[in-house]
């Protein structure tokens, strides 16, 4: 899974890497699944920005309650 900031500040989790488009000033993933990608609160990760190289990729781990 990626992450990735848009140029207006939104924040999204992509299930495959997306890839930059300078001319949207977004991210776009590769399948028009609109499943396969979610928007996150822009909050998150402040480190991930659009003037990064490429998409940061993630793990999700799932965390047993005690």
């Amino acid at each position: 899974m990626y992450v990735a900031r848009d140029k207006d500040g939104d924040l999204y989790l992509y299930k495959e890497q997306p890839v930059k488009n300078d001319n949207w000033e977004s991210w776009q993933s590769g399948s028009d699944n609109p499943h396969d990608y979610l928007k996150l609160d822009p909050s998150l990760l402040p480190e991930v920005k659009w003037e990064d190289e490429g998409p940061t990729e993630v793990e999700l781990v799932k965390k047993e309650k005690v």
